[in-house]
């Protein structure tokens, strides 16, 4: 009898656990799904949508999802900006109904303009993939300004308030969701970058891993100052549209005619080498400059520091560390003056240095260290056209390793300034006195003192009370 009781006992706390697991647990997760999802203003999947439309009386702010994603096609045809498109997509998402305030069945027209809904502020109207329409109007805000007032369009027009922030975050212009890119680009595939007007003609190629200049001069570029010019293309912003589809006279007016007035930049970018071009004409008022893609018809505004960037001269494009080589393959340093040697120094293969000219000193490894890292290290001040014909030559640095000639530094002196020039290379670099300084070493500057010579032992043959002097 007990055993039957257990088992029933046992039956009933089986069932219970299990109406609390799908009722309570299960199902009350799946009732607050849906209660959520009932206060949702606008029902959809993100992906599913493909038509937006945000209207404001007679005008209409309009986006269609293409094969390339979201573009503009009222009030202007351009391109959107795909992240602001998809971030309002979300904010329709989450903008819920905070309470109603008139049922559908009183919802009348009179009712509807006591809310400002007769003439609502904005219309948002959605259209999915299947063709469905989903539309939602905003009227004005309450009287405390937290909430504003909304209301469906179809079979349910209920009255009801929205966070008045979430309305905020709806109302937006053409400029909000437009590509505001200057220019479009893959910074990671250009391969050339080419400019006209100030700063000077400039013709920059991506040499892997590299950059180098091709005009007005042949030489390593700045890798670092290249990116950053890149960079910042990449990430201006369009600060206002000026004009949309200016003729040849509205252009020349901008400084935009057939050659831009201020500077051009030209990318070739991708295997095909796609030109993207953006062109810099005049400053407004405000020190705005205007400007145009090529690929879009309209004139915008960019801010100063873009026209900086671009207008940067060719010396602050070039390399600046000129000196190039593989420290742990140097083996041999040796320092000359005209035709003599001041000092040459080998490494042992246990990594000591020895001097080998002149003989019979110790080295101060560090200092020959000290040298190496000072040559890769070195940051010319500028760049000459030509050396000067009344330089006159101070002193060279040889680097060697595995039987060749690693390296080879001349430097030269005219007027106070400091002049760079290395084998292979055919740059002037102008140097500072300070670097010119702390290259420019000699003997004792990388060897030990001299040893002294040990005095001589006195002889035990002299007589101890000799006092030095001759004998009368």
């Amino acid at each position: 009898m007990k055993f039957k009781t257990n088992i029933a006992i046992g039956a009933v706390f089986v069932a219970l656990l299990a109406f609390v697991y799908f009722y309570e647990i299960k199902g009350g997760e799946e009732r607050r799904q849906e209660a959520e999802k009932s206060k949702q203003l606008f029902v959809f999947q993100e992906d599913d949508a493909q038509r937006l439309e945000l209207l404001r009386g007679d005008d209409a702010l309009v986006l269609a999802k293409g094969t390339g994603g979201w573009n503009l096609s009222a009030p202007m045809t351009d391109g959107a900006d795909q992240e602001a498109v998809e971030r309002y997509l979300r904010n329709l998402l989450e903008c819920e109904r905070e309470k109603v305030v008139v049922d559908s069945a009183a919802a009348s027209a009179e009712q509807a303009a006591q809310y400002g809904l007769d003439a609502p502020r904005l219309k948002v109207r959605l259209q999915t993939e299947d063709g469905a329409e989903q539309v939602v109007a905003f009227g004005a805000d309450s009287p405390t300004d937290r909430f504003t007032y909304a209301q469906l369009q179809g079979d349910n027009p209920e009255i009801f308030v929205v966070r008045a922030w979430r309305f905020d975050n709806l109302d937006k212009r053409a400029f909000d969701l437009r590509d505001r890119r200057v220019l479009a680009f893959a910074k990671e595939e250009v391969m050339q970058v080419q400019r006209w007007g100030a700063g000077g003609e400039t013709v920059l190629a991506r040499a892997e891993p590299d950059w180098q200049v091709r005009e007005p001069v042949v030489a390593r570029a700045d890798a670092e100052a290249v990116d950053g010019l890149l960079d910042k293309i990449d990430q201006a912003e369009i600060e206002a549209f000026v004009a949309e589809d200016p003729d040849t006279t509205a252009l020349a007016s901008y400084g935009l005619g057939d050659r831009a007035s201020q500077v051009e930049i030209a990318l070739l970018v991708g295997e095909d080498r796609a030109e993207k071009r953006l062109a810099i004409g005049g400053a407004d008022e405000q020190g705005r400059w205007y400007a145009r893609d090529a690929s879009r018809p309209q004139v915008f505004l960019v801010d100063s520091t873009l026209v900086q960037e671009l207008t940067k001269d060719i010396s602050d494009l070039r390399d600046k560390e000129p000196l190039r080589f593989e420290r742990d393959q140097v083996e041999r340093i040796v320092l000359t003056r005209g035709a003599a040697t001041a000092f040459a120094a080998d490494k042992d293969t246990s990594g000591v240095w020895h001097l080998s000219e002149p003989m019979g000193r110790d080295v101060k490894s560090w200092k020959l260290n000290s040298l190496l890292s000072d040559l890769e290290q070195l940051e010319v001040e500028d760049f000459a056209d030509t050396l000067p014909a009344e330089a006159a030559s101070a002193f060279s640095i040889e680097l060697h390793g595995e039987g060749q000639a690693l390296l080879t530094a001349r430097f030269s002196a005219a007027a106070g300034t400091s002049y760079l020039q290395q084998e292979g290379d055919d740059a002037v670099y102008v140097v500072s006195g300070d670097d010119f300084a702390e290259l420019d070493l000699d003997i004792d500057d990388v060897a030990q003192a001299p040893k002294k010579p040990a005095a001589p032992a006195a002889s035990s043959e002299e007589d101890p009370d000799d006092g030095g002097t001759d004998s009368p």
